[in-house]
C-alpha cells in the first residue's frame, strides 16, 4: 500500500493526529495559509465587462517566509500517492485547503487530492473523516475571496483617502476596512450618546418593615402611589411624601407565589464564548481564540470558530449518561434539550462543546492541564452540561404592603419579591444569577428583589422601622465592553464570529480606541476617522449596508452565486460613492497666481537624494506646470497645496509673497505654514550630534536631518524627540551640563536619572575583542540576528554614553558566556566580571545567533532605545 500524505494547518495539530493515524499516513503541516494577496497594489486585477459588471481576478503569490513550508510539502507530495487536505471546517480553511491544492498540483500529476474536515481532534473523528473524504467546496472558497477581494478593495481605495484628508500624528498608519469601520462607528456613536447624557435626580422610595416582636427585617419598594407607579424627581417631595408616612404601620394585603422554570442557555457559539470569557474571565477576544486554539489542538473541545449551536447525537447521548450517573436521572429533562441556530449559520458545525464530557474541571487540573486554558475548558464544559440538563425549578414569592395611618394624603402599596430554588437543574454546575435584568443586560438596582422573606399571612401588621427615600441619578448608556461590542455586532448582522477577535485588536492597533477599566473608549483619532468616513462615506460604512453586504457574501456559499456578479453590485456603488467624496479642483486662477510667483525665484535649492528618491524643488515646480498646461489631467488640492508651500519656503526671492498669497485667498486652512522650530537651534543640535558620533545611524534620526537639510523645517514635536536623543547621549561630552540646559525647555520629562557608570562594561568588550571567529549571521521572521554587530552596536553605545541598560548587560553576558571557548582565560575573568552560568539560562532567554535564537537587545534606535 502506497503512502498518503495528510496536511492540517498547525504543527501541534499534526502532532495530534500523528498519534491516531497509523504507519501508512505521512502528517505535515501548512502552518496557515500557504499563500495570499501580494501587499503591493495591483494584487487584484479588475477588468469590465459592460453593462455595470466586472470581473475580479486576485494575484495570489506565496506567502512570505512560507517559500520553505511549500518546498518541503512538494518534497512530500512526490513520496506520496494521495494527499489528504485536512485544514479548518469553515470558509478559511477550505480556502487553505484549495490553495495547498493549487500549489502542491504542479508537483502532483494525477495524484488524488482529498479534502476530509473534523468538528473535533479525537480518533473516532479523525478516522471517520478519513474514511468518508469529499472533494474541495468551491462555493466555500469563493465566498472565502470574495471577502478578502471585498476587504482589499475597501482598505487599498479608502485609507489612502484618510491620509489625505485627516492630520494628525503617522497618519499614514490610518486604515478603513468594511467591519472595522462600522465596529468603530459604533463605539464614537456611543461616545456621542455618554457626551450628550444629561442625568436627572429621582428618589426610590422604600420601607424597611420587619415583623412585630422580630429583630429581622426586609426592605420593601414603593410600586404604586395612589394606583401609578411612583415618579418621586425631586427633594421636596420625596420628604413631603416621608412626612405623610411618619407614624404609619404596614398590613399585608397580598402574598403572591408564582413558580417559574429556568431554561439553561444553548451552548457556545465563537461569539457567546468570547463574551462570557471577557465578562467572567477578563480575557481579550484575542486571547480567548489563542487558548480555545490550543485546547481544540490538543483534543479537548471541538472546533472553535462556529456560529452554530447543534450537537451531535453522539455527545448528545455521552452528556446523557454523564448527568444521569453524576447527578440521577431527574437532572435530565423528559425530552432532550434542542437550541435554534440563527438563520444564517453553518449547520454543518457544531457548538462548541467537550470531546469527551467525562474530563470534568477536576479531572483536567489533576492531569497538569495548563491554568489559563482550564479557566477557559471550565467554562465550556459547564455551559455544555448544563445546555443539557433540565431546568430550575423556581418560585418568585410577592408580598404587598400597604401604608395605614388616619389622614394619609396618598395611598401606598410596597412590595418585595424573594426567589427560592425549588430544583436546582442545571444550576447544579452552572452559576448563573436569577435577579432581574434590564434591556442592556445589566441588573436592575432598582427591584423590589430580596435575598429572602419571613413567614407572613395576609393581614399581619408589620412595623415601619424606617422610611427609605434614596436619592439616585438616571443612567445613561455606557461604554462599550468588547464583550458588548461583539453582542452589537452579531446582533447587526457586521461581520462574522471568527472575525470579531481581530477587529477588536485593529481597533487598538491603529490607536482608534483604547481598553479603559474594561470598557472600550474611542480615542481622537479614531473620533477623526469615523467623522469623515460617515461625512464623505456614510452609504458604505453604516450598520445597515454592512450587514446586507454580509448577507450578500453569504449567498455565495449558500446559494451558489456567482463571485463577480455580487462582487459588481459592491463595485459599483463603491465607485459612485468614492466619486462622490472626492474634492472640486481648484479653480485654475489660483494656479496661475502661484506660477507667477514662483517664476520670480532665481535661485533653487539643490537637489537632495534621500534613499532611491530624488527631491528637486524646481523640477517638482516645473512638472506640475506642464501639467497644467496640457490640461489633460485634472488639477488636485494637494498639488496647490505644495506649490503655495514652495513659494512660502522661497518668500525672501518674491516679494510681497505673502500679501500676494492673502490676497488671492490661499493663505488659509487650504495651505497652512506649517509651525517649526527655529532653524539656527535645529543647525545647533544637529552639530552637536555629529560631536557625539554614530547617532545620525539610526534611521530616524537621520531622515530628520535629510528632511532639514531639503529646506523644511522641523515640528516642535520632531525636534523633541531630537533634543531628547541629543541630550541622553551627550553623557561623554565636556560641555553636557550646558547642552542639556539648552534643550530641557523642549523635553519636559526631563533626560531621566543620571545612570551610573558600570565598571565590568570594559572589561566585557575587552573579552569580546578575543574572539575571532563569529557565528554566521541568521535571520528568523522579520529580525536579523548578527552578534559581532550586536557585540560592535554596544560598545559605540558605550563610548558615547559611557553606560549600558540592564538588559543590554545581560545581553552582553549571555553573548560572551556562548563564546567562552574562543576566549582565553575565560572563567578567571568571569569571576571578576560577574559573569555565572546562570546568566546563559535565564528564563526567556535563548543560546546564540546561529540558529536565529539570540534574543538581543540593539542599541540606539533598536528595542532597548529611548530616544
Amino acid at each position: 500500500m502506497g503512502k498518503k500524505l495528510l496536511i492540517v494547518e498547525s504543527p501541534a495539530k499534526a502532532k495530534t493526529i500523528g498519534k491516531y493515524l497509523g504507519g501508512e499516513f505521512v502528517v505535515k503541516s501548512s502552518v496557515g495559509h500557504v499563500r495570499d494577496l501580494p501587499k503591493e497594489s495591483g494584487a487584484i486585477r479588475i477588468e469590465s465587462v459592460g453593462d455595470g459588471k466586472w470581473t475580479f481576478t486576485p494575484k495570489y503569490v506565496v506567502s512570505e517566509g512560507k517559500e520553505k513550508v511549500v518546498a518541503e510539502l512538494k518534497t512530500a507530495v512526490k513520496a506520496s500517492d494521495e494527499i489528504y487536505l485536512a485544514s479548518d471546517p469553515d470558509r478559511e480553511g477550505e480556502a487553505i485547503a484549495w490553495h495547498l491544492h493549487e500549489v502542491l498540483e504542479s508537483v502532483a500529476g494525477k495524484k488524488p487530492f482529498k479534502r476530509v474536515t473534523y468538528n473535533e481532534i479525537t480518533k473516532s473523528a479523525v478516522l471517520k473523516a478519513v474514511a468518508e473524504p469529499r472533494g474541495i467546496d468551491m462555493p466555500l472558497v469563493d465566498a472565502q475571496q470574495a471577502r478578502r477581494i471585498l476587504d482589499r478593495i475597501v482598505g487599498y481605495k479608502v485609507s489612502p483617502l484618510l491620509w489625505k484628508n485627516i492630520s494628525c500624528a503617522n497618519n499614514r498608519s490610518l486604515s478603513a476596512g468594511r467591519v472595522q469601520s462600522v465596529a468603530l462607528r459604533l463605539l464614537v456613536e456611543r461616545q456621542r450618546e455618554i457626551d450628550a447624557f444629561k442625568p436627572e435626580t429621582y428618589y426610590l422610595m422604600g420601607v424597611e418593615a420587619k415583623k412585630r416582636h422580630s429583630r429581622s427585617s426586609f426592605i420593601a419598594k414603593l410600586s404604586r402611589l395612589d394606583g401609578e407607579k411612583p415618579s418621586v424627581g425631586d427633594r421636596q417631595s420625596a420628604d413631603n411624601l416621608l412626612l405623610d408616612l411618619a407614624g404609619a404601620e404596614l398590613a399585608v394585603s397580598a402574598i403572591k407565589a408564582q413558580p417559574k422554570s429556568r431554561h439553561a442557555l444553548p451552548p457556545f457559539t465563537t461569539s457567546t464564548l468570547q463574551q462570557a470569557s471577557s465578562s467572567v474571565l477578563s480575557y481579550s477576544p484575542g486571547k480567548t481564540m489563542k487558548l480555545a486554539q490550543s485546547l481544540y489542538e490538543k483534543g479537548r473541545i471541538t472546533y472553535m470558530r462556529t456560529d452554530s449551536v447543534n450537537v451531535s447525537e453522539q455527545a448528545r447521548a455521552a452528556a446523557k449518561a454523564f448527568i444521569e450517573g453524576e447527578y440521577g436521572a431527574a437532572f435530565y429533562p423528559a425530552q432532550p434539550n434542542f437550541f435554534k441556530s440563527k438563520a444564517d449559520a453553518q449547520g454543518a458545525h457544531e457548538a462548541i462543546r467537550p470531546t469527551d464530557v467525562a474530563l470534568t474541571p477536576e479531572r483536567a487540573q489533576a492531569d497538569g492541564m495548563d491554568p489559563s486554558e482550564l479557566k477557559l475548558y471550565d467554562l465550556v464544559w459547564r455551559r455544555f452540561v448544563a445546555s443539557q440538563m433540565a431546568d430550575a425549578k423556581t418560585t418568585v414569592k410577592t408580598v404587598s404592603l400597604e401604608a395605614r395611618k388616619p389622614a394619609l394624603a396618598h395611598s401606598y402599596l410596597f412590595t418585595a419579591s424573594a426567589t427560592n430554588i425549588d430544583f436546582d437543574g442545571f444550576l447544579k454546575v452552572m452559576n448563573l444569577s436569577l435577579k432581574k435584568k434590564k434591556a442592556d443586560g445589566e441588573e436592575d438596582e432598582d427591584t423590589d428583589e430580596v435575598a429572602s422573606l419571613p413567614e407572613l399571612a395576609e393581614g399581619e401588621i408589620l412595623d415601619a422601622a424606617r422610611w427609605l427615600a434614596d436619592e439616585k441619578m438616571t443612567k445613561g448608556p455606557s461604554h462599550y465592553s468588547e464583550a458588548s461590542l461583539i453582542k452589537a455586532l452579531e446582533e447587526n448582522g457586521v461581520g462574522r464570529p471568527s472575525t470579531y477577535a481581530a477587529t477588536i485588536e485593529t481597533l487598538k492597533a491603529r490607536e482608534y480606541a483604547k481598553n479603559e477599566k474594561k470598557k472600550l473608549i474611542p480615542l481622537e483619532r479614531g473620533i477623526l476617522v469615523c467623522d469623515w468616513l460617515v461625512k464623505k462615506l456614510d452609504s458604505l460604512f453604516n450598520v445597515g449596508y454592512t450587514a446586507k453586504m454580509e448577507s450578500e457574501l453569504d449567498k455565495v456559499e449558500s446559494d451558489g452565486e456567482p463571485m463577480n456578479d455580487m462582487l459588481s453590485a459592491f463595485y459599483g456603488k463603491f465607485l459612485e460613492a468614492i466619486k462622490a467624496c472626492a474634492e472640486p479642483a481648484p479653480d485654475r486662477e489660483k494656479f496661475d497666481a502661484v506660477f507667477a510667483l514662483l517664476s520670480q525665484v532665481k535661485v533653487w535649492k539643490e537637489p537632495k537624494k534621500v534613499g532611491k528618491r530624488v527631491y528637486d524643488d524646481k523640477a517638482f515646480v516645473e512638472s506640475v506646470r506642464e501639467q497644467f498646461e496640457e490640461g489633460k489631467k485634472p488639477m488636485s488640492a494637494k498639488q496647490l497645496e505644495y506649490l503655495v508651500r514652495m513659494a512660502l519656503m522661497y518668500e525672501q526671492q518674491i516679494p510681497g509673497c505673502a500679501a500676494a498669497l492673502k490676497e488671492g485667498g490661499l493663505t488659509g486652512p487650504q495651505a497652512p505654514k506649517p509651525e517649526v522650530v527655529d532653524s539656527e537651534l535645529v543647525r545647533w543640535c544637529f552639530d552637536i550630534a555629529e560631536r557625539i558620533g554614530g547617532m545620525l545611524k539610526n534611521p530616524f534620526h537621520k531622515s530628520l536631518k535629510d528632511q532639514f537639510e531639503r529646506g523644511r523645517g522641523l515640528s516642535p514635536k520632531q525636534f523633541a524627540i531630537l533634543a531628547r536623543a541629543v541630550g541622553e547621549n551627550a553623557g561623554a561630552l565636556p560641555d553636557c551640563a550646558e547642552i542639556r540646559a539648552k534643550l530641557i525647555e523642549f523635553v519636559p520629562a526631563g533626560f531621566g536619572a543620571p545612570r551610573v557608570e558600570d565598571p565590568t562594561v570594559p572589561g566585557l568588550l575587552d573579552l569580546m575583542k578575543k574572539v575571532t571567529e563569529w557565528r554566521p549571521t541568521a535571520k528568523k521572521g522579520r529580525k536579523v540576528y548578527d552578534d559581532q554587530a550586536f557585540v560592535q552596536s554596544l560598545a559605540d553605545q558605550y563610548d558615547r554614553r559611557r553606560t549600558l541598560s540592564p538588559r543590554q548587560l545581560v545581553a552582553l553576558k549571555r553573548v560572551a558566556l556562548s563564546y567562552r571557548d574562543q576566549i582565553p582565560g575565560f572563567d578567571e575573568a568571569a569571576a571578576k566580571l560577574g559573569i555565572k552560568d546562570k546568566d546563559s539560562a535565564s528564563k526567556g532567554r535563548r543560546k546564540g545567533a546561529a540558529d536565529g535564537e539570540s534574543e538581543q537587545v540593539e542599541a540606539d534606535g533598536g528595542a532597548e532605545s529611548e530616544s
